[in-house]
């Protein structure tokens, strides 16, 4: 770790206090990758950071082998399961930011609706953590396939799957997002 520059009155290394960045966008589009990356650098300076990875949660809840039908946003009777995942890891953030000490988290997760965001931005500001969005777009199909080939195939969720049946997997959970 650096040495940190300076502290403020509360031990922050910035005076802005809480952050969270949202991450925005479909899945394999870099959104883990750079959350990573920006942690680890936030830490190195001396920012007590942590991301919140959506899938863990999901994962915690409801083990691996989920129906096709939760990645559905459309489907209302998955939505409560959907939220029920989500305000776990947003507990888990406040508290983290709040009372653990942090000044930087990130939830990363799709985040593909508009009312989802709203949602999400009005539990922060409650907690007065300041939320940041930021949007990942990937259309270059070729680095899409490559991300899901390298990095999604080897998910807990695709464990007893070979390679080529977690990449169609992931592809008709990416469909029944858009």
């Amino acid at each position: 770790m650096a040495a940190q520059l300076y502290k403020t009155e509360t031990g922050q290394l910035f005076h802005a206090g809480s952050i969270v960045i949202i991450n925005v966008g479909l899945p394999a589009r870099g959104k883990t990758h750079g959350s990573r990356s920006l942690i680890r650098y936030m830490n190195w300076l001396g920012v007590k950071s942590k991301s919140y990875h959506m899938g863990q949660y999901r994962r915690r809840l409801y083990g691996t082998e989920i129906s096709p039908d939760y990645f559905d946003l459309g489907n209302a009777e998955m939505a409560d399961a959907r939220m029920r995942a989500e305000d776990l890891c947003i507990q888990d953030i406040v508290s983290y930011l709040t009372v653990g000490g942090g000044q930087l988290a990130i939830f990363d997760a799709s985040n593909l609706q508009a009312e989802r965001r709203r949602r999400i931005y009005r539990h922060f500001e409650l907690s007065k953590i300041r939320p940041l969005f930021v949007e990942y777009i990937c259309e270059n199909g070729a680095i899409v396939e490559e991300n899901i080939r390298k990095v999604k195939i080897s998910s807990p969720d695709y464990v007893t799957l070979d390679a080529d049946s977690a990449v169609v997997d992931f592809k008709e959970r990416i469909a029944r997002m858009v």
